[in-house]
């Protein structure tokens, strides 16, 4: 395979790691936003919050749009530093995204059975 091909083959492994945390990470605000909706309907057995105090913080001051802007901040951000890092060092860059898709797809997870468990 010729470099070019490497580096395109590369390249499309990077926006596939990137396309996966993006979407876990929207599940998550979907899922925080369930969790709290559901819970201050009076529609859970246990009253939910926010855990993160920065993110809680953030939505009694902002609402809902300001945790998704919190959150969507943060995972740009996340993506960005794999974008900058990848040229260098690919592997790190695409396990610091499939890193990330593990860990916030087990809050995702978490969330659903919390849900699931409560209503």
């Amino acid at each position: 395979m010729s470099s070019r091909g490497r580096q395109r083959k590369s390249r499309q492994a990077l926006e596939t790691a990137i396309s996966w945390f993006l979407l876990a990470c929207a599940l998550d605000v979907a899922m925080t936003h369930i969790l709290l909706h559901q819970s201050a309907a009076g529609n859970t057995t246990v009253t939910f919050v926010e855990s993160n105090p920065l993110a809680r913080y953030i939505l009694h001051r902002w609402g809902l749009m300001g945790m998704v802007m919190f959150k969507a901040v943060l995972s740009l951000l996340v993506a960005g530093i794999a974008v900058v890092v990848h040229p260098h060092r690919p592997l790190v860059a695409r396990g610091l995204l499939y890193g990330g898709t593990l860990v916030v797809g087990t809050v995702v997870v978490y969330s659903m059975r919390l849900l699931l468990l409560h209503r």
